[in-house]
């Protein structure tokens, strides 16, 4: 217990401490793939959102007992579904529940709660990028239901720890592809966490201080979740397990682990600019984005069909 305690403290740090990092080298990624030049700055997210939190405190009245609470409860379905989803090792508290369905739900009730930030003034401009966020939304839920259905069939007990645990002991050739393709899915449809930054921007223009802040992290937190949970589907053996390090030497497992999530994440923030530099651009921002990431999602469902037909 007290090694999971550990290992689940040492990941909560880590992830907590890394998103806005991980969300500035996105944006320098895209910039520099759009033709900007500048150095990249890994620590303007988090100057931004200190900055944020250090103006003074604005809630419209109109909502203002609801903007009160729904981007603490974004950040905290955001914080739930952070600990479900492995970084660098299993083995920590709640690992049972860490499967597609309840990190998925977990990550939608954060999203939800932003768009209720943006509608609950009843202001017309942040309304109104409210509900073309949720129309979004709306359009990639069969993705995430057939996701779930391809998970289910590819995952040993349907969860993110039992894959990895497969991973390390078993043959991964017959689903990696499938999986992959699941990965891409999920990061066409859900990239940008619902929202791109200038419609995000719109739909929190009624908050200010400490609610803006938190609303801005959470949604950060929710894209870098999606991120890591498709990682973990295309290198599950890359996550080490409390036996391996029992084995191979703990301190050595874990940091080797380590230093592969920070690169996984490095790669997967590029992925992500390339996508929506060269892929998800104009046309692709609405229909197009749903549709390509169900034909993923459908291709990974077919693959999986003919491999187990073929084996």
């Amino acid at each position: 217990m007290t090694a999971s305690l550990v290992l689940a403290l040492c990941h909560v740090v880590l992830v907590v401490g890394t998103v806005p990092v991980w969300m500035a080298l996105l944006g320098w990624m895209t910039a520099i793939m759009e033709g900007a030049r500048r150095l990249p700055d890994p620590m303007a997210r988090w100057r931004a959102l200190r900055q944020a939190w250090r103006q003074a405190g604005v809630r419209s009245a109109a909502g203002a007992q609801v903007t009160a609470v729904a981007p603490w409860l974004a950040l905290a379905a955001g914080v739930a579904a952070m600990l479900l989803v492995p970084s660098f090792a299993i083995g920590m508290p709640g690992g049972g529940l860490s499967d597609l369905l309840v990190v998925g739900g977990l990550l939608e009730v954060a999203f939800v709660a932003l768009v209720v930030v943006a509608v609950a003034a009843g202001l017309a401009r942040p309304g109104h990028a409210g509900l073309r966020a949720v129309t979004g939304g709306v359009m990639i839920q069969p993705v995430l239901l057939l996701s779930c259905a391809v998970l289910g069939m590819c995952l040993p007990d349907g969860t993110l720890a039992g894959l990895v645990r497969q991973a390390h002991v078993a043959d991964m050739n017959l689903i990696r592809v499938p999986l992959a393709l699941v990965a891409g899915a999920l990061l066409v449809a859900v990239d940008d966490a619902g929202a791109s930054p200038a419609l995000f921007s719109t739909m929190v223009e009624d908050l200010a201080g400490p609610d803006r802040a938190v609303a801005e992290y959470a949604r950060d937190l929710v894209a870098v979740v999606w991120m890591m949970l498709a990682r973990d589907l295309i290198w599950p053996e890359s996550i080490v397990t409390p036996d391996f390090m029992a084995r191979s030497g703990g301190m050595l497992a874990v940091m080797t682990a380590l230093g592969l999530w920070l690169g996984h994440m490095l790669l997967a923030c590029g992925c992500v600019a390339g996508m929506r530099v060269f892929v998800l651009s104009g046309r692709w921002q609405t229909a197009g984005r749903a549709g390509l990431a169900l034909l993923c999602a459908v291709m990974a469902a077919v693959l999986l069909f003919a491999s187990r037909w073929a084996g």
